[in-house]
């Protein structure tokens, strides 16, 4: 009975231990051994394909997804190779392979999150390697994948191709994929004729270049004009014509990788340079069918750049410094420019329209000391005793940050510290508005939230662009922006009056919010 019951378990054991032996071997097949079939690519003319096959499931927990592949002409297999994909994990899929038919090969392109996309070239007649294309064939090409009308030349040397054709000078490299930048030059030579003849704005390049000529990127910097506030609405309509000019030419279907890895670095003097990338906030994918949304993206991010805010959009902004002069040069001008007693005497000397009284007889002025086109240039002076030019001490040489206009007010809260100064130009239709925190020692430009009143278009626009007026109430600083002397927008909630905006800082005047219209 005992030798039964031990043969018995004996039997048990060495069954489930088979079953084990058998589900591990299944489970192994399944995740090393399967040959799955993901893809099949045909050449145009049904002759040549390339088969996707992944093999057993990506290593855990986040390796590589391994990928078989089978090129054929007709059912004579050409080449068959392995390549492993890093793509955090995921198993091999459609999205990780692209396949482009060349006259004499095909070239096999594999991507993935985690690594740079590697390409691999197959010879349809087997060889290893390619001797280059002929001119015609090179011009058949060419003519095939951008339908260009007539290639004007071809000159081969050492790095590949120098390639003019449509009136467009470009390069090609000399692999079996004829790599080319046709469409980044395309791009270039088409916005620097809108800039700056059609468009009242510079633009310069910032470039970017690869390996090869496809990975040539350009970042067009397009300058603001101004200081940058009365300049978003303009700035956001330059943009989207200049990109309507640039899909006529070259469509975004046609260049979609071109497009998305391109950006543009907004510029505005005063402010560092911000670079707007097309593929992460700006996408243009949806462009043509709604313009009116981008125009809106791009407007919101251009005052929030203008607001500092560089992370609005999650992630950080590369920035570059936009200051031209170095600080020798800057310490040079004001070893130039220093200012002596005897200047300030002469200017308190000047008569002045826009001044602020403090409750103890000290009086702060913004001297015109400078005019030009029409334009005047201000101190702030600060006179101990009101009207004597005797008691005038010199608070700030540059109050307005070298812009001129016409000085509107100056103002300061109850301490004495925070305080707002405002000038207007353009013959009163354009104002900024400047705080101070250090009692008119230093001054900073602010721009203000926008309203985003809508056009009836369906685009963002901010018709409040003249400060006029400060005050404080309960610890809340209140900014009263009219439209200046051009402005038109009415409201309807109230009855279609002309209106100004009204804006509120709870923090000291560190930041303000738009909060209501007001009949004007």
């Amino acid at each position: 009975m005992i030798k039964k019951g031990i043969r018995i378990a004996l039997t048990i054991i060495l069954t489930f231990v088979g079953i084990l032996l058998i589900l591990g071997m299944i489970i192994k097949y399944e995740m090393s051994w399967k040959i799955t079939d993901v893809g099949l690519e045909e050449s145009p003319e049904g002759k040549y394909s390339v088969l996707f096959q992944s093999i057993g499931e990506a290593d855990w927990p986040f390796g590589y997804s391994h990928a078989k592949v089978t090129v054929k002409d007709g059912d004579q297999i050409i080449e068959s190779f392995h390549e492993d994909i890093a793509d955090d994990g995921v198993q091999f899929r459609p999205e990780n392979y692209s396949v482009e038919w060349m006259k004499y090969g095909v070239v096999i392109n594999f991507m993935g999150s985690e690594q740079p996309d590697r390409e691999v070239e197959i010879l349809y007649d087997g060889r290893d390697s390619f001797a280059g294309y002929s001119d015609e064939e090179i011009e058949d090409i060419l003519k095939d994948r951008y339908g260009i009308d007539k290639v004007d030349k071809i000159t081969k040397d050492k790095d590949g191709y120098a390639i003019r054709a449509d009136g467009i000078d470009f390069r090609a490299d000399t692999g079996l994929a004829l790599h080319d930048d046709y469409q980044q030059e395309v791009f270039k030579a088409v916005t620097d004729e809108l800039f700056p003849e059609r468009f009242n704005r510079s633009v310069e390049w910032d470039i970017k270049e690869g390996e090869d000529p496809s990975d040539l990127i350009y970042f067009p910097i397009i300058s603001m004009n101004g200081s940058g506030t009365q300049d978003i609405n303009p700035y956001c309509d330059d943009i989207c014509e200049w990109l309507d000019v640039c899909f006529e030419r070259l469509p975004y279907t046609k260049a979609k990788n071109m497009y998305d890895a391109t950006g543009i670095i907004a510029v505005a003097p005063g402010y560092e340079q911000v670079r707007l990338d097309f593929n992460g906030m700006l996408r243009l994918e949806h462009y043509s069918e709604d313009r009116v949304e981008f125009y809106n993206d791009l407007y919101t991010f251009i005052v929030r750049y203008l607001n500092h805010e560089y992370t609005a959009f999650g992630g950080p902004v590369t920035m570059v410094s936009s200051d031209s002069e170095s600080a020798d040069e800057i310490e040079q001008i004001d070893e130039v420019d220093e200012i002596t007693d005897d200047v300030i005497k002469q200017w308190a000397t000047y008569d002045y329209e826009v001044a602020y009284d403090f409750p103890d007889g000290r009086e702060y002025a913004l001297v015109p000391v400078d005019r030009a086109l029409g334009s005047s240039f201000y101190v702030l002076l600060e006179f101990n005793k009101k009207g004597d030019s005797d008691s005038a001490e010199l608070i700030n040489s540059d109050p307005f940050d070298q812009h001129g206009g016409e000085a509107r007010f100056i103002s300061f809260i109850n301490d004495g510290k925070i305080g707002f100064a405002a000038l207007s130009y353009s013959g009163g239709s354009e104002g900024m508005l400047f705080e101070t925190f250090d009692g008119g020692k230093s001054f900073q430009e602010i721009i203000l939230p926008s309203p985003k009143i809508e056009l009836p278009t369906g685009e963002y626009y901010n018709p409040f662009v003249m400060p006029e007026e400060v005050w404080e109430e309960s610890g809340t600083i209140y900014l009263k922006i009219s439209q200046g002397s051009d402005g038109d927008h009415h409201s309807e909630a109230l009855g279609g009056a002309r209106t100004v905006g009204i804006y509120a800082s709870i923090d000291e005047g560190k930041s303000f919010e738009f909060v209501r219209e007001e009949a004007e």
